[in-house]
């Protein structure tokens, strides 16, 4: 169950609009040429970028639900230790690097048992990230490895509140001297609410584990997942994200792609096959990657979305500035190789086999392919760049390239420009992209969020922010022929993880909640246009209004984008060139107050739908309110 706090639910009024131009004063009149061929807009405009930023992977949108679930290392990526772990009754908990599972998991946790007399129990409990949600309709699975040479009684899994009060129990048998996979399913709970106040234990209850030693490794604690994937990702963060019809996915990074050092890069072949065989990583930004959402993952959410992927991978350039030597790049053009066989070739191929050995038989289509990450930093694009084109192109011809730094030394499909900037600079950037010559290039932008460079601090979405962005992409979509992706990055955070930049919206253990630029992205982006109209402007122009009109003619609509960040309501006169609308229509607006901040417990930013009633089917006035985002829906006759 989607659990938003204050979500977006619709509110609805009646405006009726006059005709009469002496109805409303209005200074700036805009002509809809409908009878003018306009420009095609990109298919894929509306997308997401995706790393594992501001703990947003393993614990958030990675659904496991609990924290240092194999041992591998401990959070800071230093030596593995137990913790989020803790001893229950009579047990005692340590690491044992001498009865590992197998090479990717050497350590296991291991559990003594005191003795345990009729009203007791031994165990061990995991604390979850930041808490561990159970709600009352929500099941739950759970999976782990175990063994003990000294007891093969049974063991009890259990949901319960930190004070040792069960919400949920399940037994299982057959521990040998052998590992074994035990799983259980919770099919329902004794909680009265939601809370986050539990753990995960298992333990025994048997006199006859005195003295027992046992051999844990690798758990998994799943609630209901987005689409009922297995080892899938959190629903309400999934169901946030699917809320902005996105059409394109760009992932793993972005930075946590290139690693800190080139040993520590993002490695497809880490990320694959059962949770027991995946190594995980130093991530780029402060706490340890898991890999329990990887490649194939990352693959099945774009089909669940229906969004195009756009990989990512590694071209030779890690953050530490550190270049692999013209010399010596082949083994790593080899690895790219090896994963677009992974993703696309058929069963007989050495690496399609893998994959169709991790249960996916079928090869994926793959359109759009990025060379690496931000290689305007670097100096060494130009060899990098080319060893990879050309391996890669020789083989998979079809292949849309996207590079992240100039260069001459190979073909330029797409270029990714990313965008960082305060609040003055991004409205700035409305017509960056006006006058870019049209020749057989184009641009994506898949990072962009306002940022403010002079402050360290924590940085919160508020209205004023939304509205700059809301400019910014009104530009991009302005140029949607050229523009042909474009992503907010990073999109989600966790609370306590006290993000630098702003995000798109937030989690905690418990809940999500929206920041008015979500708002503003959705409605962008659920209101696709497939052809740019032109539009002539009298009485005025830009600022502090700014435009796109489009259509879309599978939906026979009109759509009119409109961010108003004066601090006054500006009225507008429209007229329509060449088509006829029908006198119902629709205004989804996004105002309020203009430092307005949307929180866990409150909601002040919001869409609020509009019925509008026209008395013309050729023209309209509309005032846009004060520090607005406004679409006009115009249903087309």
């Amino acid at each position: 169950m989607q659990k938003i706090c204050n979500s977006s639910n619709q509110h609805f009024s009646t405006i009726s609009l006059l005709l009469s131009s002496a109805a409303l004063v209005s200074s700036l009149s805009l002509t809809i040429r409908n009878d003018v061929a306009g420009n095609s807009s990109s298919t894929y405009l509306y997308g997401i970028m995706f790393e594992d930023i501001t703990r947003s992977g393993d614990s958030g949108l990675y659904a496991n639900m609990l924290r240092n679930w194999n041992f591998q290392a401990s959070d800071n990526g230093s030596a593995p230790t137990t913790e989020f772990w803790e001893p229950i009754g009579a047990g005692k908990i340590s690491l044992d690097a001498e009865n590992a599972l197998n090479k990717a998991n050497p350590h296991s946790l291991r559990l003594d048992v005191d003795e345990v007399d009729d009203d007791g129990r031994a165990g061990i409990a995991n604390m979850g990230w930041w808490g561990l949600r159970v709600q009352p309709a929500e099941k739950y699975t759970a999976s782990f490895f175990a063994k003990s040479d000294s007891y093969s009684g049974a063991l009890n899994v259990t949901l319960e509140k930190k004070d040792g009060t069960v919400l949920a129990s399940q037994t299982v048998k057959g521990l040998s001297e052998e590992y074994k996979q035990f799983s259980v399913s919770f099919p329902s709970t004794s909680a009265s609410n939601v809370s986050t106040d539990n753990v995960f234990a298992v333990s025994v209850a048997s006199p006859e584990a005195k003295n027992a030693v046992i051999h844990f490794s690798v758990f998994s604690l799943f609630g209901e997942t987005y689409k009922g994937r297995e080892n899938g990702v959190r629903k309400d963060i999934a169901e946030a994200w699917a809320d902005l019809n996105p059409r394109f996915f760009r992932f793993p990074g972005g930075n946590n792609l290139e690693g800190e050092s080139i040993d520590t890069r993002w490695k497809w072949n880490e990320t694959v096959g059962p949770l027991e065989e995946r190594i995980g990583r130093m991530g780029d930004w402060g706490y340890w990657n898991t890999n329990g959402q990887g490649l194939l993952d990352f693959m099945y959410l774009c089909e669940d979305m229906n969004m195009e992927p756009l990989l990512g991978v590694y071209d030779g350039y890690s953050l530490d500035k550190s270049s692999v030597a013209e010399e010596d790049l082949e083994p790593y053009v080899q690895e790219v190789l090896n994963e677009l066989e992974y993703l696309t070739g058929d069963a007989s191929t050495k690496y399609g086999a893998m994959r169709a050995s991790h249960g996916r038989k079928e090869p994926f289509k793959l359109k759009y392919i990025e060379i690496g990450n931000e290689d305007f930093f670097s100096t060494t694009t130009g060899y990098r760049y080319k060893a990879y084109y050309d391996a890669i192109s020789a083989k998979y011809p079809d292949l849309v390239f996207i590079e992240s730094g100039l260069q001459d030394s190979a073909k330029v499909d797409i270029l990714d420009d990313h965008y960082y900037k305060n609040h003055s600079y991004t409205i700035e950037l409305f017509d960056k992209y006006d006058n870019y010559p049209r020749n057989n290039t184009a641009v994506v932008v898949t990072e962009y969020a306002l940022h403010r460079a002079e402050s360290g601090d924590p940085y919160k979405d508020d209205l004023e922010s939304a509205l700059a962005n809301g400019v910014f992409i009104t530009g991009l979509e302005r140029n949607s022929d050229f523009v042909k992706m474009m992503a907010y990055a990073p999109t989600i955070a966790r609370e306590e993880a006290n993000a630098q930049i702003a995000n798109l919206f937030y989690f905690d253990t418990e809940s999500i909640w929206l920041t008015p630029s979500y708002y503003i992205v959705k409605e962008w982006g659920t209101h696709r246009s497939d052809t740019i109209l032109q539009v002539d402007a009298s009485n005025g122009g830009f600022k502090p209004l700014y435009w796109v009109v489009g259509s879309n003619k599978e939906k026979n609509e009109i759509y009119v984008k409109m961010i108003n960040i004066g601090e006054s309501e500006q009225n507008v006169s429209f007229d329509i060139k060449g088509a006829s609308v029908s006198k119902s229509a629709i205004a989804r607006v996004v105002s309020g107050q203009l430092h307005a901040q949307n929180s866990k417990t409150s909601s002040p930013v919001k869409t609020v739908e509009q019925k509008l009633e026209l008395n013309s089917t050729s023209s309209f006035d509309y005032t846009f309110a004060a520090y607005s985002a406004t679409v006009l829906v115009l249903s087309l006759n």
